[in-house]
């Protein structure tokens, strides 16, 4: 049986699809929610993905009105290797920061006296160039000033002072292209790049003395360094005296590095390490130093061992002097790798001169640390220097 008929629609049918609306998960519902007001659209998240229609796989049934998409939260990303932030790598660290404010204020007060040589130069010609000819054009004016004797006086005194004024300028044009002011001339034009090739005008006048504030700076900066290395001395000395195995540990952490031609062993008599240096062929001895109460970490004392030879007694007394006015004898381990530094004494020229002896026959006896880094650790080289090279 047919069923009812219908009315032919008036107006065509066109399909709806409402959105779907879906709250933040535990977030309560805000005072004009409750009251049946409608809120205000909030702002979108951040780091959110918007999926356009046409990629979305249900974007023909589902998608809102105006062809707008549901922004998505953007998934957290996990940190690797190369999204990290590069803060870390570009921070200045406050040694930086010092070095470069340093550098700085040097690069000024070399510009500073760079520019008072200018200014001596400016009365250079005429004034300075013809002052002998003053008393002969203006005698009237300068009556305490005698008039040269004779023409050969008077060209003695114009050529004194024409070399004198070239020797100024040559002076300023190598201080201007000297290995000094090359630096301070990169940075200007490194400034002026960066100012988009315009230099920055003065006010005219050097606000500032940057000789006197250079002079500050180094002096601060001495002393920190002095402060550190009392803080570092400090933090050391603790260190040693509560190492396992106390001075001997140390003498044997320095026999298992097996420097070549250096032998140390414990005397078995006394507190002491005895030290010899085969292809120098000298010997010493390394004992607590006089005045030692056995408390804390004692300040160690070196003495030669060969009395029968003279001409090696004689390097060995220089060599202990050297080594007995170290200031760190409290640090065993450095004291004895300044000793090995010798064991080529008679081969290694000095650093200065370049030769082995100097012209009073003498050998490089005097050593000077320098900090290097080799694979990422700092090491200690020692420099040879002549006592007349220092």
């Amino acid at each position: 049986m047919a069923g009812p008929s219908k009315s032919p629609n008036r107006f065509p049918s066109v399909s709806v699809v409402v959105p779907k609306m879906e709250m933040p998960l535990k977030q309560p519902p805000t005072p004009s929610q409750s009251k049946g007001t409608v809120p205000k659209a909030a702002a979108p998240p951040p780091q959110t993905q918007a999926i356009p229609p046409n990629n979305h796989p249900s974007a023909g049934a589902t998608a809102p009105p105006n062809g707008m998409a549901t922004p998505i939260p953007a998934p957290p990303v996990a940190p690797q290797v190369g999204n990290m932030s590069a803060s870390a790598d570009t921070s200045i660290s406050e040694t930086a920061l010092r070095e470069s404010e340093i550098q700085l204020v040097s690069s000024l007060a070399k510009l500073q006296k760079l520019e008072s040589t200018v200014h001596q130069l400016r009365d250079l010609l005429p004034d300075r160039l013809l002052d002998p000819l003053l008393p002969i054009l203006n005698p009237r004016v300068l009556k305490e000033r005698a008039l040269p004797k004779s023409p050969q006086a008077l060209l003695q005194q114009l050529s004194q002072t024409a070399r004198a004024g070239v020797a100024e300028v040559n002076d300023l044009g190598a201080t201007w292209r000297g290995d000094e002011m090359k630096a301070v001339w990169d940075r200007v034009q490194g400034n002026i790049r960066e100012n988009g090739g315009q230099l920055l005008q003065p006010t005219g006048m050097w606000e500032r003395d940057y000789n006197v504030l250079l002079e500050e700076l180094e002096a601060e900066e001495k002393e920190r360094r002095e402060q550190q290395a009392r803080e570092e001395e400090e933090a050391e000395r603790s260190r040693i005296q509560t190492m396992e195995g106390g001075w001997k540990a140390v003498v044997d952490a320095f026999v298992q590095r097996r420097i070549p031609g250096v032998k140390a062993l414990v005397s078995q008599e006394r507190t002491a390490v005895e030290v010899v240096l085969v292809k120098a062929g000298m010997s010493f001895s390394v004992r607590p130093a006089d005045g030692s109460d056995g408390s804390g970490v004692p300040d160690w004392e070196v003495e030669s061992k060969s009395e029968s030879q003279p001409a090696g007694t004689k390097l060995e007394s220089a060599v202990a002097d050297c080594l007995n006015a170290c200031p760190r004898r409290w640090d065993l381990a450095y004291l004895l790798d300044l000793i090995s530094s010798y064991s080529d004494i008679k081969q290694r020229p000095c650093v200065k001169c370049g030769q082995v002896m100097d012209q009073s026959a003498r050998l490089p006896t005097i050593r000077q640390p320098q900090q290097t880094q080799v694979d990422g650790q700092a090491i200690t080289i020692w420099e040879a220097y002549h006592p007349s090279c220092i």
